[in-house]
């Protein structure tokens, strides 16, 4: 029997390492970057200068004309000034130095604004400068400007492409993104935190904590690829330098979670909220492994908790009931074209609250418990499948996961997308098709 799956991360794992890197936004969430920088949101503005802005504002029209010209309206864009004290007198290397030390000051205290001021102006005296392209990476991502900070970043890895404090800040970048990832984007940030790693590694006199960090991205990388049993060892090594290392200890309760070793995952993630109490992702993971472990009223604590700590990131499942869920599916099947539906009615739909034990043990690491759903039966090219309504010598039957298709979405009408887009996957392995080449027709 051969099993293909939809799968998704029902709930986002990101780890409290933020220093340089703190609020790296994900390059492959594809927004367009914003065109007037934050400004003064995380903190009080009374330590910094900024310079209104003195645009025209448009014309009823959007443009000034003059003749047959459409001439754009000017535009400029407020700048939170960089707050470092440099003495007039100073030669270039100092200027550097002080702003790069605001840069990193500022970062620090969250204020990105001033922080990119800072790094951009460093930048332009030492162009070269690693740790300025390094900093203005870290400082745009922040402000939601990701292809501007992609650019910075791969500025900073030309110029220096085993700078390992670089690679763990880039590798952060692709990895705890917080917009939707995708596999390229995790296997480029595990690729530069694995050479992070051995780069650091290879030094005279090895950072501890700068190693601990890169294992840990390794590893949230290697969960969400579906690699958790490799996750576990490099979790491990972090958790050999740092063992209460709250981050850690999550990321390890994630990867047995995900090998459905639940109680283990149990006892790590209570250890994880010891070191880290208020982090409501760890919340959310215990209450998804209580629910495993049948322990449901201690799940609905958690997972309430949850939702308390972190109202703005975490979305309340958009549960209906089964008739309802029954009603979608077969608004589905019935879009298809005449011959495709044949075959699809041929084939048993069900409709699950959670995957089974059984299923999940099928393959070799277990499917995570967080599928949304799966095909079982033969798995090949369509030419070679029987026709409708012909016999199979294996059962075939595609199977939906209610809770936690609900849980993957935001609103009743994302949910109807995904139980859609879900469904047609499975189809589609029913059809003959792997996971490439329904990533290839972008129905991964």
């Amino acid at each position: 029997m051969a099993f293909r799956f939809a799968f998704t991360r029902a709930v986002r794992y990101p780890w409290p390492m933020r220093l340089l890197f703190a609020a790296a936004a994900a390059l492959i969430a594809g927004c367009k970057a914003p065109a007037v920088p934050e400004k003064a949101t995380h903190g009080s503005a009374s330590n910094v200068t900024v310079a209104a802005s003195t645009a025209t504002p448009p014309s009823k029209a959007g443009a000034l004309v003059e003749g047959a010209t459409v001439v754009k309206p000017h535009r400029e864009e407020p700048v939170i000034e960089c707050p470092a004290s440099v003495p007039d007198n100073a030669d270039d290397e100092v200027r550097v130095s002080a702003l790069l030390d605001e840069a990193n000051k500022q970062i620090e205290r969250a204020q990105y604004a001033a922080a990119w001021t800072c790094a951009d102006r460093a930048g332009d005296l030492a162009p070269t400068s690693v740790e300025a392209q390094h900093l203005r990476g870290a400082a745009l991502a922040a402000l939601g400007r990701d292809p501007e900070a992609q650019i910075a970043y791969s500025l900073a890895l030309a110029l220096d492409p085993d700078d390992p404090e670089t690679l763990r800040a880039v590798a952060d970048f692709y990895v705890n993104g917080k917009g939707e990832r995708g596999r390229d984007a995790l296997r480029l940030g595990l690729e530069l935190a694995q050479r992070g790693s051995r780069r650091a590694q290879a030094r005279r006199r090895p950072n501890q904590s700068l190693i601990a960090d890169l294992a840990v991205l390794e590893a949230q990388a290697l969960n969400d690829l579906g690699r958790s049993d490799e996750a576990l060892a490099r979790v491990g090594a972090a958790l050999r330098i740092a063992p209460g290392r709250g981050d850690a200890l999550h990321e390890k309760g994630v990867a047995l979670f995900d090998l459905s070793r639940f109680a283990e995952a149990k006892a790590v993630l209570a250890k994880a909220l010891a070191a880290q109490p208020d982090d409501a992702y760890t919340h959310q993971m215990l209450g998804l492994t209580l629910e495993q472990l049948g322990d449901m009223a201690a799940s609905d604590a958690e997972l309430a908790r949850a939702f308390e700590l972190a109202p703005a990131e975490l979305t309340r499942p958009v549960v209906i009931s089964v008739a309802e869920f029954q009603k979608e599916v077969d608004a589905v099947v019935a879009t298809l074209p005449a011959e495709r539906r044949a075959r699809v009615r041929a084939v048993k739909i069900e409709v699950a609250d959670l995957p089974d034990p059984t299923d999940l043990a099928a393959v070799t690491p277990p499917f995570p418990p967080t599928i949304l759903g799966l095909y079982r039966g033969p798995v090949g090219h369509a030419a070679e499948l029987p026709p409708a309504g012909a016999a199979s010598d294996e059962p075939v039957s595609i199977v939906l996961y209610r809770k936690n298709l609900a849980r993957a979405v935001k609103s009743r009408g994302e949910l109807s997308e995904q139980i859609r887009d879900t469904l047609l996957h499975e189809i589609g392995h029913l059809e003959g098709l792997d996971e490439d080449d329904l990533r290839r027709r972008g129905m991964e």
